[in-house]
């Protein structure tokens, strides 16, 4: 199967949001990647925003988006994002199934940086934290059973978007501020949870080798083959008029 590969590189929190709902209008199937900036605090589409310090993300120069999809509450900026759009009917019905193909993708990527990453099939019950990167997800990816990419997914309009964040660095405890239950303990037990792919190679890499990393990990896991794209002049106007009246306002970024 072909899929278009769209790397929109940096945008506001506002236009990356924008970009990946523009897509869902594709024909074929895509697999974007994308960067942020500035620094971008993303909060799932039901997350309540008393949870989110605003004064602090604002002192930091940290914008504030409300993605399309649900989950919890993650901080974008030394990573790589990915989205992959594609029509329900090419993947199984069932949600759980079609994020573990997904998953496999990501996973592959991973090891094809040399890291041991599993995909996490142990789901802790009880109250999920405001904190993303502090509840792994049935089939999201873990090295050192601590989770490095958070993803969610959202089916509209017989398409399904799914998008994530690969961290390559990440500051847990700049993180950890941004929400109003700060402290010490928070700071701790998100560290027990969460790594990046600098800390767990104990090297530092760049955003173009992880960016190859992934490519060829969907291209094999998925065992599709990605032609590169851009934006079309309708899918950019249409990003533009999403980002104006949509995910650059306080009406839908405060929504809750």
């Amino acid at each position: 199967m072909q899929y278009r590969f769209i790397d929109t590189s940096f945008n506001t929190g506002s236009m990356n949001m924008a970009i990946d709902e523009a897509l869902l209008t594709s024909k074929k199937p895509v697999l974007r990647f994308y960067r942020w900036k500035p620094a971008c605090l993303s909060l799932g589409y039901f997350q309540n925003t008393n949870t989110i310090n605003k004064k602090q993300c604002k002192k930091l120069n940290i914008d504030i988006v409300r993605r399309l999809t649900g989950g919890n509450a993650v901080l974008h900026d030394k990573e790589l994002t990915y989205s992959v759009i594609i029509d329900e009917k090419q993947m199984p019905k069932s949600v759980i199934e079609s994020y573990k193909i997904i998953s496999k993708g990501l996973l592959h990527g991973l090891k094809n940086l040399g890291l041991k990453a599993i995909m996490n099939e142990d789901v802790e019950k009880g109250n999920k934290s405001a904190v993303c990167f502090n509840d792994p997800s049935w089939y999201e990816i873990t090295v050192n059973n601590k989770k490095i990419i958070g993803s969610a997914q959202k089916r509209i309009n017989g398409k399904i978007l799914q998008h994530g964040a690969v961290l390559i660095d990440a500051d847990v405890k700049e993180y950890c501020s941004l929400f109003n239950n700060y402290s010490e303990e928070l700071v701790k037990k998100v560290k027990q949870r969460m790594t990046s792919i600098n800390n767990e190679l104990k090297s530092r890499v760049n955003y173009q080798k992880v960016r190859q990393a992934m490519k060829k990990g969907f291209e094999k896991a998925l065992n599709i083959q990605l032609e590169d794209s851009k934006l079309t002049k309708e899918e950019l106007e249409l990003a533009k008029k999403l980002e104006s009246n949509k995910y650059s306002t306080k009406k839908w970024n405060l929504l809750r």
